[in-house]
């Protein structure tokens, strides 16, 4: 059975913010809730440290945060939590596909109008940058390999060689010879 890093805490209903700052910072670890303000997450020292450092900013909003280490005595408990993880990753992954999309079929009407400009190669590689960042603070908290990651792989490689394909055609619209070629590969 696994070992897992348990957070459990008590704040005041108003202000909402101390609840709200938690809840932000136990999403951004990757944890999921088991109940109203009991989250979990894979026992690592790096977890641990950053739980423990909630403690301050949550008594400074009158609160209250206990860490933990627990297992669960039931193995189907333990693929139930496990299977949460892995849900909560198969979102974010489909979030990136759905970023993706928007790009290519962006990419798309921009080359149906025809308007292919410096500016929008600028735009489309500023996306795909904060795409990868976003990606990568997934899989940072992927621990329990989420199917979804290979299709938002697969998504963000579209997005890419389209991007690709209208900047070469931008390119060649300036007189410059791309080093891509100008039809999808798909």
């Amino acid at each position: 059975m696994r070992t897992w890093l348990l957070v459990t805490y008590k704040v005041p209903a108003e202000p909402s913010r101390t609840r709200v700052f938690l809840w932000r910072k136990l999403k951004e670890l990757g944890a999921v809730y088991i109940q109203q303000g009991a989250a979990v997450l894979p026992m690592t020292e790096a977890l641990l440290a950053q739980a423990l450092s909630l403690r301050e900013d949550t008594a400074a909003g009158g609160g209250e945060l206990l860490v933990g280490r627990t297992e669960f005595v039931d193995e189907e408990d333990d693929a139930r939590v496990v299977a949460a993880f892995q849900t909560q990753r198969d979102s974010d992954y489909g979030e990136i596909v759905e970023q993706c999309e928007r790009l290519v079929c962006e990419l798309d009407g921009e080359t149906a109008n025809g308007k292919f400009t410096y500016a929008e190669i600028e735009e489309n590689e500023t996306e795909l940058a904060r795409i990868h960042k976003w990606m990568e603070r997934i899989v940072a908290r992927d621990w329990f390999a989420a199917p979804g990651r290979s299709r938002a792989e697969q998504a963000i490689d579209q997005a890419e060689q389209r991007s690709a394909l209208y900047t070469a055609e931008v390119e060649r619209r300036q007189g410059q010879e791309p080093d891509v070629p100008l039809t999808p590969s798909r």
